[in-house]
């Protein structure tokens, strides 16, 4: 989901296949006791879930939340006040990593019924797109919630330069979690064709346009 640290007024906005549950269990140390940190599924050792539910019991904070929800939940006010981030991939790298966790993880195949290869991956389309988890839509067009970006190719570095800045000084990003999923590997970037590589751009095109991340390199047209 997101954490939302109120010692140190920041919230993480959690995408799909970008370090996101590395980065949460880090985060989860130092966010104070006050924090929102939702389960983490299946359970990570060390990352305590705390102040995610609702004053009747029930979950309000869950898993991969959108920056709309958040703000609905905390109050327009408290979530302007406070600085939100999150990290985005390059596309298709982060498709690859999204393959494998289909193809490998327990979680997301328990009965090994998800056996399609890469190619009927990218012809399915089913990419793991996050723009509308840290965006909103007025008038047409998607306007970002959050205040950075990060790339995903440099955030053991971009983001403990972030939390200085923020006045959370010696963090360090060590955590691997959910590794394990691309040690089966069934397909690399060198392996990609330029069909499937512009497919893949053109699926995110939305988010690119947005962050101003990852132009396509090849300089395709945008669908």
């Amino acid at each position: 989901m997101a954490i939302i640290s109120f010692k140190h007024r920041f919230i993480f906005i959690k995408t799909r296949k970008t370090a996101g549950t590395s980065i949460e269990v880090e985060l989860e140390k130092i966010a104070g006791a006050d924090a929102v940190v939702t389960p983490i599924i299946p359970a990570e050792p060390g990352h305590s879930a705390r102040n995610h539910l609702g004053k009747d019991g029930q979950v309000a904070f869950f898993n991969h939340m959108r920056a709309v929800r958040i703000r609905a939940l905390i109050g327009e006010q408290q979530f302007g006040k406070m600085f939100k981030f999150c990290v985005e991939r390059e596309p298709v790298s982060k498709c690859i990593s999204h393959f494998h966790m289909l193809r490998n993880s327990p979680v997301h195949n328990q009965d090994g019924q998800y056996t399609k290869d890469w190619q009927a991956y990218c012809e399915d389309g089913n990419f793991p797109i996050n723009v509308g988890s840290y965006s909103e839509v007025q008038d047409g067009r998607h306007r970002l919630l959050v205040d950075r970006v990060l790339p995903y190719e440099d955030i053991a570095e971009s983001l403990p330069r972030l939390l200085n800045a923020l006045g959370v000084e010696g963090f360090r990003l060590t955590a691997r979690a959910k590794s394990a999923y691309a040690k089966n590997r069934l397909i690399t970037k060198a392996a990609v064709t330029a069909c499937q590589r512009r497919t893949i751009y053109a699926a995110f095109a939305k988010t690119y346009e947005l962050t101003g991340l990852y132009p396509d390199p090849e300089g395709n047209q945008r669908r």
